[in-house]
């Protein structure tokens, strides 16, 4: 499925007043004044907030907390990095 008002892109999961859209219902944007950025789920988004709540929490460079970017057609994804080696799962 595409976008009603832009059909060389896909129908959005979910979009900011930003101007960003993702897909994928487990992404999550930081609509924080300054950052809007998308990251792949939950975990990474709070892992680049820092500080107590309520008190000095505040976004800080994804890449400093260990998140790697990727590109998607919507723009970069952050995420956590795959791990190293093989991965190998228990039957």
């Amino acid at each position: 499925m595409t976008h009603p008002e832009d059909p060389t892109r896909p129908a959005a999961a979910a979009a900011c007043s930003c101007g960003a859209w993702w897909t994928g219902i487990s992404r999550s944007h930081c609509a924080a004044d300054g950052c809007h950025r998308t990251f792949s789920g939950e975990t990474a988004a709070d892992r680049h907030r820092q500080g107590r709540f309520g008190i000095d929490r505040r976004c800080v460079d994804p890449a400093s907390v260990g998140l790697v970017p990727v590109d998607k057609p919507y723009g970069v994804l952050w995420q956590n990095p795959a791990p190293d080696g093989p991965v190998w799962f228990a039957s």
